[in-house]
């Protein structure tokens, strides 16, 4: 498993917490990991990029590590917390997804020149699998597709949830788009309740993916994040072979 994009059923589902803790997961069993976000909007500091920072870039930069050069960690990032096709356009830039693709074929050529072990790079997507990132709206489908990646789907447990956790997996599968697995991420506090009780049986039903980790509200404790990295692993080498 060279490379990883983590996709998210809608924005705001915990996809940075949830890269974060399988980076962390993934370095405890002795890998290298690389993180790379291909674009990040909203939650500015600074001015205009290069000197500026979006807040999902700021978060994955903390966790740098491993040998990777900043520069290749999340190469546009835009003030406006909005689709990044239209926060692209506000400050005068038309990425295509042939860009996209390029930055991540770019990190992982570096990564894989690196000695021995290789990084595993993890590819954090903005919003949900058919959010536009593209001028031409073309979407992180669009890109997944273009980088044959492998992906890991973050959704959340509360309601509404079974609908867009089974509709993500029905576009991923038509696209032709790997999904390994679930993480079903309790990205706000709240307690269990008759549209969460059952809720991990119930989205492996309706997705036909099975869930590799359930993050509760908070700090993931560090097995559960090294359980999920050893899950993907398995998951990766079956679908190797």
């Amino acid at each position: 498993m060279s490379a990883l994009a983590l996709i998210g059923t809608d924005t705001g589902v915990g996809k940075t917490h949830v890269c974060l803790a399988l980076a962390a997961g993934l370095r405890r069993l002795g890998h290298r990991v690389w993180l790379h976000k291909p674009v990040a909007c909203g939650g500015w500091e600074g001015n205009p990029w290069p000197d500026g920072t979006a807040e999902d870039a700021r978060a994955l930069g903390a966790a740098l590590s491993d040998g990777q050069p900043a520069e290749t960690l999340c190469p546009r990032q835009y003030p406006a917390p909005i689709a990044p096709h239209l926060a692209a356009a506000q400050v005068g830039q038309r990425p295509l997804i042939a860009d996209y693709a390029r930055d991540i074929a770019a990190i992982r050529a570096r990564a894989q020149a690196e000695t021995v072990p290789r990084p595993i790079v993890l590819v954090e997507t903005a919003g949900g699998l058919l959010a536009p990132i593209a001028a031409d709206r073309g979407t992180n489908a669009d890109l997944l597709v273009a980088t044959g990646l492998p992906a890991l789907l973050v959704t959340r447990p509360f309601l509404g949830t079974i609908n867009h956790t089974a509709l993500t997996a029905a576009v991923a599968r038509q696209r032709g788009i790997l999904v390994l697995g679930l993480v079903v991420n309790w990205h706000r506090e709240e307690a269990t309740d008759a549209a969460t009780a059952g809720i991990v049986a119930e989205l492996e039903a309706a997705s036909g993916l099975r869930v590799l980790a359930e993050f509760r509200h908070g700090l993931v404790p560090e097995a559960i994040a090294v359980a999920l990295a050893h899950a993907l692993a398995k998951r990766w080498e079956f679908a190797a072979d």
